[in-house]
């Protein structure tokens, strides 16, 4: 490929890196604010439900993980052809995510939950990982 592939590869990839970014920034906030009492909505994207004290530390800590992710998204998106390892990371990881709700946690979720949840998991897997390898053929 030429110069313009190898353009197009960056913004391809810096994309990948500030979707991933913004999504987890928003999922973040929301955690914060579900965890502190602020609002009251199903915890994205898996759409659950949940109540207490102990549910709201836990998203706590999960908004923090979530927007520690978001960072390092962002953080991949300034370098995007050097740190493009960390899109496959991240694509892994939401896999893993993805069983786990099969796996361990189906009993909590409808149907629906499961897929709208996956779906928007599964979508993101696609982008990352594909802009991964595109970039992997593109600059070895």
């Amino acid at each position: 490929m030429g110069e313009v592939g190898s353009k197009d590869n960056v913004v391809v990839l810096k994309t990948a890196f500030l979707i991933g970014a913004v999504a987890d920034g928003l999922i973040a906030i929301e955690w914060f604010l579900i965890s502190l009492g602020l609002v009251d909505l199903p915890v994205h994207p898996s759409f659950f439900v949940g109540s207490g004290q102990d549910f709201q530390y836990v998203l706590s800590i999960g908004g923090l993980f979530m927007m520690g992710w978001a960072f390092l998204l962002y953080w991949g998106s300034v370098r995007p052809i050097e740190r493009r390892g960390i899109l496959l990371i991240t694509a892994v990881m939401l896999f893993i995510a993805i069983l786990s709700d099969y796996v361990i946690f189906s009993h909590l979720f409808s149907v629906q939950q499961i897929v709208l949840g996956s779906s928007v998991k599964l979508s993101l897997v696609i982008l990352f990982a594909g802009s991964y390898w595109h970039s992997k053929r593109v600059h070895g």
